[in-house]
């Protein structure tokens, strides 16, 4: 009888969090269920010192590609927020800002796949563009 309620009550969970995720953006992901243990999720990157000093230069990787891709200077300036997903590696999909020297801010959104050590361990930008609005 128990098992069952615990089923249940995971049933309900589940549901009510595929429905608040349903029209979010990798970018955007919400933190699933404690219990859940899934494989493949998009979770919320909590930025702490650490872990932006290790995702600042992915956001320059990003935004140099951008920059070369589309002849324009941007320059990083901070990182808004980003997500995690647990793969044959990392992929992080990683909303910043940068700016022309003298311009005003814009917000990008980078999707960069960092590989595990043993296949090379580096960072791969899959794409980086201007936030739409």
């Amino acid at each position: 009888m128990f098992g069952s309620m615990e089923r249940d009550d995971e049933e309900r969970v589940y549901a009510e969090y595929r429905e608040r995720s349903r029209n979010l953006s990798r970018f955007d992901a919400i933190e699933p269920p404690q219990f859940a243990g899934l494989t493949g999720c998009i979770y919320p990157l909590h930025i702490t010192d650490e872990v932006r000093s290790y995702l600042i230069p992915l956001c320059n990787l990003a935004l140099d590609k951008y920059n070369t891709e589309e002849g324009t200077n941007f320059v990083f300036v901070d990182i808004l927020k980003s997500t995690h997903q647990g793969v044959a590696g990392t992929n992080y999909f990683i909303t910043f800002q940068a700016k022309y020297p003298y311009g005003p801010l814009v917000t990008f959104q980078a999707y960069v796949f960092v590989k595990l050590p043993c296949y090379g361990g580096q960072p791969v930008v899959q794409s980086c563009a201007i936030k739409p609005t």
